[in-house]
């Protein structure tokens, strides 16, 4: 299972959304703040919309590698690292999903860990560039 976890964090690396698609079971649940996204097809989209609206806003986006955590057999936390540029200011932001992978081998839960004094640096640093 850590295959498939593996696999997801690579996807989103490369912004493979179609691999990723592929990787989440039809009533996948993506938990994110207050929200709920069900199914791949959603879920994807809103990947990809963090994605271009980070590239569009910013002068540079690039995604680290992102890392593996396992918790148990078919539970791990991916660990994302994202490099931001705007006005030449460099900004390292790092968040964490927690993937519950079901008996078929596709993801059926995703949870977004919110992480407070990453968001504080995160909105600092926008602030910073004249971004907030």
């Amino acid at each position: 299972m850590k295959d498939i976890a593996i696999q997801f964090g690579q996807s989103l690396d490369n912004d493979a959304f179609n691999l990723t698609q592929k990787l989440l079971s039809q009533d996948c649940n993506y938990f994110i703040g207050e929200d709920v996204l069900i199914g791949p097809e959603k879920i994807c989209q809103s990947y990809e919309q963090n994605m271009i609206e980070g590239r569009q806003k910013l002068d540079n986006l690039e995604w680290g590698q992102s890392e593996i955590e396992p918790l148990k057999s078919n539970e791990f936390y991916v660990h994302f690292t994202d490099y931001l540029t705007h006005k030449g200011i460099k900004h390292t932001h790092r968040c964490k999903q927690k993937l519950f992978i079901n008996e078929h081998g596709l993801i059926q839960r995703i949870e977004h860990i919110h992480n407070q004094e990453e968001q504080d640096k995160l909105n600092a640093y926008y602030k910073s560039v004249g971004l907030k």
